[in-house]
């Protein structure tokens, strides 16, 4: 049986820390893993003689996809996880409401 709980603010303030520990190491990791391309990809242009600004227009979109990537795992980290009083779980909505009626 589910029982709904009413959202207040400290389980919103559990649940807000709970994404927001995991997304700052994401985006930690985000910055290290876009460091790593960014020069590795920058090293590769500049040694074929790439201007400066062409490497800085190709490096920044990728580092930004990397970030966008690595994002969604906070996200993927907190849902089922126990908060202690109650769980954070996705609930498939059309189980839950009655059919339609049918329309004149």
């Amino acid at each position: 049986m589910n029982n709904e709980l009413e959202i207040t603010w400290p389980r919103v303030l559990r649940v807000w820390w709970a994404y927001l520990w995991r997304s700052l190491i994401a985006m930690l990791v985000a910055m290290i893993l876009g460091g790593i391309a960014g020069f590795i990809i920058g090293f590769c242009m500049g040694m074929a003689g790439v201007p400066t600004r062409t490497i800085q227009f190709v490096t920044a979109p990728i580092g930004a996809l990397i970030g966008l990537g690595i994002s969604i795992f906070p996200i993927k980290m907190i849902l089922g996880k126990n908060f202690g009083k109650f769980r954070l779980v996705l609930v498939e909505t059309s189980a839950a409401e009655p059919p339609a009626l049918p329309q004149s």
